[in-house]
């Protein structure tokens, strides 16, 4: 019989994989009668709410390896399932999100670089399944502190917010080809999560001021997310994690690879 204390971790997991497939489908237009219904979708254009669903995503995530430590629920079945959830919301969706996004934005230009935007998207799509098999096989294992290249979590929420704010400052109609840094940027979170280098986990540390600045910017990251503001303030906090992280990562990389056999072959 299931123990109880594993339904709450997987319950944090389906939400996960479910908002995933649902931002897929706003992208698509798929829901396009629907999403005019309820007032709170009516105040935002389908691929922006779809971006803001993989922001949803993305804490939800988090919610639910808190949830799985917490209970001590963590199991072989919801490691696999949560690989299951986050390719289909880090992977798949952010992809297909710019590729879409890009084919509405505009069509003379997507006309002119169909090729830049799917080429760009399948390599995305690839290195987060390439990302989370290495995580499963060697990292969740082996590294405790840090992660291995850039996680798939970040990257598709970095990716959903650079769409949204390319849309919130009229990227496409201010620049001819400002439409580009979005399948630049795909390509770049690819390289990232394949990476061979390291950034540090967002864990308790023994400085008790660096642990408060932790928790106010967890905390802020949710209200920002949840509430669907302040793209920018998210989108800064996250550049100046990975810039400090893999600088960090970068100068510790010998040593983190001594103290952890294997951690060097990725």
């Amino acid at each position: 019989m299931v123990q109880k204390k594993f339904i709450v971790p997987n319950l944090f997991t389906g939400l996960n994989f479910l908002l995933g497939v649902y931002a897929i489908l706003l992208m698509t237009d798929a829901l396009a009668a629907p999403v005019h219904g309820p007032a709170m979708m009516s105040t935002k254009p389908p691929i922006v709410l779809a971006a803001w669903i993989l922001i949803w995503c993305n804490l939800l995530d988090k919610l639910d390896g808190f949830a799985a430590r917490l209970l001590k629920a963590s199991s072989e079945f919801g490691a696999q399932f949560d690989s299951m959830a986050d390719l289909t919301a880090f992977g798949i969706a952010p992809g297909l999100l710019v590729y879409f996004y890009l084919q509405a934005a505009d069509p003379a230009w997507f006309a002119a670089h169909r090729q830049l935007a799917l080429i760009s998207s399948c390599m995305y799509m690839l290195c987060t399944a390439m990302r989370l098999a290495r995580f499963n096989a060697v990292d969740a294992a082996e590294l405790k502190e840090y992660f291995h290249g850039l996680p798939s979590t970040f990257a598709g929420g970095f990716t959903a917010l650079s769409v949204i704010l390319v849309i919130k400052y009229g990227v496409a109609d201010r620049f001819s080809n400002g439409l580009t840094v979005l399948p630049l940027i795909l390509i770049l979170m690819g390289l990232f999560m394949v990476s061979p280098f390291y950034l540090p986990k967002l864990l308790r540390r023994r400085n008790p001021v660096f642990n408060a600045f932790q928790i106010i910017s967890i905390f802020s990251s949710y209200l920002c997310g949840f509430g669907m503001v302040f793209p920018e303030y998210l989108c800064a906090q996250a550049i100046v994690y990975a810039g400090v992280g893999f600088s960090y990562g970068f100068i510790r990389k010998g040593i983190i690879e001594g103290e952890t056999p294997g951690a060097g072959n990725p």
